[in-house]
């Protein structure tokens, strides 16, 4: 299942760019490219990728941050501001 917290929703629907940038970062992450992570979490999300675990990777920079967080137990893939965790 794949969710966005009311914060991104609310921003993809008035910023069609925003919405361009969450649909690039969910690309990216979905070919494993974990985005703006130091070469440890990189690692560790490598690891958590194939051993069920959690994973945590983060795209763009100021406002248009996000993050995307991908539950150990896959019930859930849920997009969202680093203010929002």
């Amino acid at each position: 299942m794949l969710v966005a917290t009311m914060g991104v929703n609310n921003r993809i629907a008035d910023n069609v760019e925003f919405a361009k940038h969450v649909s690039s970062a969910l690309g990216k992450f979905h070919s494993k490219d974990w985005g703006e992570m130091d070469n440890e979490d990189i690692k560790a999300n490598d690891w958590a990728d194939t051993n069920s675990g959690r994973i945590l990777a983060a795209y763009g920079s100021g406002e248009d941050k996000i993050w995307i967080i991908r539950e150990a137990d896959n019930s859930a893939t849920t997009i969202l501001f680093p203010s929002e965790y």
